[in-house]
């Protein structure tokens, strides 16, 4: 069994169709399975075609933090569909962090992933949570932008003003062929780390009685003149 230092429960997010699954496949593969098909010129776990995710269905893999730490990440992949949101949703709450993910060819999946799937991970969010600190915007499929789509595409530009209107880290990647993706996860989940114990490190705090000098002369009080 892998030993870990830690365990953090991460969630994918986003609407049908922008890759979640694959971002997934290919974060949790073998160095194999990464490698790049030369036919195809895509990682050898990537699909075109995988069937829409039924629910919920998730895979692990541990990374080193840089100071030494191995963080298990816990990483569920919900499904987009609306008839599966209450389902889906639940598993919001204990999330320490979350990728909220659309497809850069698609402006309509970029709006959804501001206006709908942020605004949902926040208001399912425990108070407490890391999850509202621990949020990142990843634009998939980046191998599908070319100059002949440009008026289809989310520029870099736009991605960038969105996550920084939002408050949430930023990352551009392909599932097809890995760019980016490691990163993105990596990033997120050195995060969560990072931001959970910094909320449970103790505070130091002043001492709201003064230090006494044991070795200073206390003054001798002086009678009044009523008490002579």
């Amino acid at each position: 069994m892998d030993q870990y230092d830690e365990l953090y429960k991460v969630v994918l997010v986003g609407d049908p169709g922008v890759g979640k699954t694959n971002l997934l496949a290919y974060f949790t593969a073998t160095e194999e399975e990464m490698a790049m098909d030369a036919e195809t010129n895509a990682s050898k776990i990537f699909s075109a075609v995988r069937k829409p995710t039924i629910g919920v269905e998730f895979g692990t893999k541990i990374i080193t933090h840089p100071n030494g730490k191995r963080i298990k990440a816990q990483i569920w992949d919900t499904a987009g569909q609306e008839r599966y949101r209450a389902i889906t949703s639940s598993h919001y709450r204990r999330a320490a962090g979350a990728l909220v993910v659309y497809d850069v060819t698609s402006k309509a999946t970029f709006e959804n992933a501001q206006c709908h799937w942020l605004k949902e991970l926040r208001n399912s969010a425990d108070s407490n949570s890391t999850l509202l600190s621990c949020l990142m915007l990843v634009g998939n499929k980046i191998d599908l932008v070319a100059a002949d789509n440009a008026s289809t595409i989310v520029p870099p530009e736009d991605h960038e003003a969105a996550a920084k209107a939002e408050g949430v880290m930023a990352m551009r990647a392909s599932a097809k062929t890995g760019e980016n993706v490691v990163a993105a996860f990596e990033q997120l989940i050195i995060e969560v780390y990072n931001q959970d114990k910094n909320r449970t490190a103790p505070v130091a705090t002043e001492s709201a009685t003064p230090l006494v000098d044991l070795n200073a002369k206390v003054p001798t009080k002086k009678k009044s003149c009523c008490n002579a």
